[in-house]
């Protein structure tokens, strides 16, 4: 407002000179600050004398400036923002003198603003003390559902979104599965750990689809079209009889894949690793050419960061042909295992958790796990119980594995590691919370009991001094078995536990917790207590081992163990891109695949698709044979006839990107 529109209003209003308006200024101020009660006050006072609108002062506080008072005016706006500092500085300099005490009681309200806004809002007068026992009563009638956790109940929402609904044990067991996102950036927890000086490199923006599981980077090919790896949903909703109640999916190739793919098997079987590489390079995202040169390059000493980044790019690929329904960390999509295009995303998680491990990023591998383990938690095709607990312990999620054993019902976890990680994990929150060890003992001596031959594995493997008489105690031992050559289940769990378990069993307190359990464990052998390891022996120490447990054998590369499975699958040919197919396999590509997994190499002819083949065409090493094989299985699974990138898309007018 300019000096003449407020001269005007001044006379308007009764103040015929400047003094007066000073007067009333000041006799203005006195009020307020005898005037405690007022909520406008108040918030007046907290503000402090800058806050102050001098035009309502001067107005006597009615507010109703008006149209007529010109201070819309253009000629008059600057004229006015100057007027308003000058005169608010003078008032300021006013207030200093007599408003010290006012001042002293508006900054008290503003520290108790600080610790609680609302607070504040419930009354000048009342204290934090009193506050804060109103609303602990307040929450203390809210009902039990009221107060569970907000992320579980994000992740019901989710489930009722997407048209499941879930039993309490359904839900209960779901949580368990459901993955952080932001934790499944190796990348960020690096940064977390040791600054941002550790990343290297930049990434590449995602297009569209919000990328989880995979993070491009600016140096990766361009994608121009889909890979052609194609997710869809099997059925409207969840299985008739799976008891997680989830949503099925599998994937599908392309017909340009399909071409492809039949090279990249031709070269398999011959052994050609500079074909598998010359796909990977002209085909960048096809995903079982992408592990297979990642598993050559880590088995032939090459850049283990080159082959975590193609394993990660086979990731990329496949988050591009997610089904609009899929969610990879909701708990509630599962792939059928059976189809053989979708074990290569189980086989692409479980080697990006392994790759995460060796850098040390110990909580994205623990959320890979969980991603893996939902695909198919009742019959875990890759074994993903058997890690799950150490990369909880690693990442320390000590908390998930006391709930994880008390909730899964969807499978056993009656397997040593769960029963010395639950252990484990409680002593380090008894050491976390400085509570005495005294149920993770109990615990560590009831897993000793119930898996005896870990002891001196375990205690061999981490070192451990243990008095050679316990070691050789007869409880301790293993059962005897008729053939040498082979492991029995119990075996290779135990040893699959101790090679992956035994470093974190060598701290000092950790040690001393293992002797404390070890020797009472001694005591109630000596009183007769076998009948847990009665029970877990009859189970577990057979040669009938899970495909499951097999299958973890070949991927998780520890070749010491791969000679101790059982003879049928020493024997059996097996693929690194998919290890172990499962007895009820769907595998279009089974043509090619029936000479056992390589070129057949027999005496006199043999019959292939109803023609006789002669020896003679397998002298060059079955190139002539392959192809002919190749010619005629293109032709059924769809030939290719030209055009942009094939192998990586079933349509050229597919956009860029996710």
């Amino acid at each position: 407002m300019s000096s003449r529109a407020v001269r005007r209003l001044m006379k308007e209003r009764g103040y015929d000179d400047l003094a007066e308006s000073n007067a009333h200024i000041e006799r203005r101020e006195r009020e307020l600050q005898s005037d405690g009660q007022g909520a406008e006050q108040d918030r007046a006072e907290e503000e402090g004398a800058k806050k102050i609108n001098m035009y309502d002062l001067l107005m006597d506080g009615d507010g109703n400036s008006g149209s007529e008072s010109g201070s819309d005016r253009p000629e008059e706006k600057e004229e006015e923002k100057e007027e308003e500092k000058e005169e608010a500085r003078a008032v300021e300099s006013k207030s200093a003198a007599g408003g010290g005490k006012r001042r002293a009681k508006a900054k008290n309200k503003k520290g108790k603003g600080k610790k609680s806004g609302a607070a504040a809002a419930v009354g000048s007068e009342q204290t934090m003390e009193e506050f804060e026992a109103q609303l602990a009563e307040v929450q203390s009638r809210l009902p039990a559902a009221a107060a569970a956790p907000e992320a579980e109940a994000r992740t019901q929402g989710r489930g009722e979104a997407l048209g499941v609904v879930l039993s309490a044990s359904q839900q209960a067991n779901r949580a368990l599965l459901v993955a952080d996102s932001k934790h499944l950036d190796s990348e960020a927890e690096i940064r977390r750990l040791f600054g941002s000086a550790a990343v290297k490199g930049g990434r590449r923006a995602g297009a569209g689809r919000r990328l989880t599981l995979s993070h491009p980077r600016a140096t990766w090919p361009g994608m121009r079209a889909r890979p052609g790896v194609e997710m869809r949903q099997l059925g409207d909703g969840p299985r008739a009889g799976d008891v997680t109640g989830g949503l099925w999916f599998a994937v599908d190739h392309s017909g340009r894949f399909r071409a492809v793919q039949l090279e990249f098997l031709a070269a398999v079987m011959t052994h050609d690793a500079d074909g598998v590489a010359a796909i990977a390079h002209q085909h960048p995202y096809h995903v079982d050419a992408l592990l297979q040169l990642s598993e050559i390059l880590k088995q032939t000493g090459g850049d283990f960061g080159e082959a975590a980044e193609l394993v990660e790019r086979a990731l990329y690929a496949f988050e591009a042909g997610f089904a609009p329904r899929f969610s990879a960390t909701n708990g509630l999509a599962r792939v059928d295992f059976r189809h053989v295009e979708s074990r290569t995303l189980y086989l692409a998680l479980f080697r990006h958790m392994q790759f995460m491990a060796r850098r040390g990023c110990w909580r994205t591998a623990f959320e890979v796990n969980k991603v893996l383990l939902s695909l198919d938690p009742v019959q875990d095709p890759y074994g993903a119980l058997l890690t799950l607990d150490f990369h909880a312990l690693k990442s320390r999620q000590y908390d998930y594995v006391r709930q994880f054993v008390a909730d899964w019902t969807w499978s056993s976890v009656d397997l040593p590691n769960w029963a010395f990680s639950r252990a484990l994990a409680e002593f380090m929150l008894e050491e976390e919370g400085g509570a005495e060890a005294s149920r993770s003992v109990d615990l560590l001596v009831d897993a000793v009991l119930a898996y005896p031959t870990v002891v001196p594995v375990l205690w061999s493997k981490a070192n451990v001094n243990v008095d050679a008489v316990v070691l050789t105690h007869p409880y301790f031992q293993e059962a005897t078995v008729p053939d040498s050559s082979a492991l029995t289940h119990m075996q290779l769990v135990v040893r699959l536990f101790a090679e992956r378990h035994c470093a974190l069993y060598r701290t000092p307190e950790v040690t001393r917790w293992m002797q404390e359990g070890l020797l009472l464990a001694l005591e109630l052998i000596a009183q007769g207590s076998g009948d847990l390891r009665l029970a877990a022996q009859r189970r577990l120490c057979t040669y009938v081992v899970p495909d499951s447990v097999s299958r973890h054998v070949l991927v998780a590369d520890m070749e010491a163990l791969k000679a101790g499975l059982p003879e049928a699958i020493r024997s059996a040919e097996s693929f690194a891109f998919d290890p172990l197919p499962p007895a009820d396999n769907i595998n279009m590509y089974e043509e090619l695949m029936s000479t056992g997994g390589r070129v057949p190499h027999m005496p006199g002819a043999f019959e292939f698709d109803g023609e006789l083949v002669d020896p003679e065409e397998l002298e060059d090493g079955g190139a002539s044979f392959l192809q002919r094989m190749l010619e005629r299985l293109q032709m059924r699974l769809g030939g290719v006839d030209g055009g942009l990138d094939p192998g990586t898309s079933s349509s050229e007018d597919e956009p860029e990107g996710v």
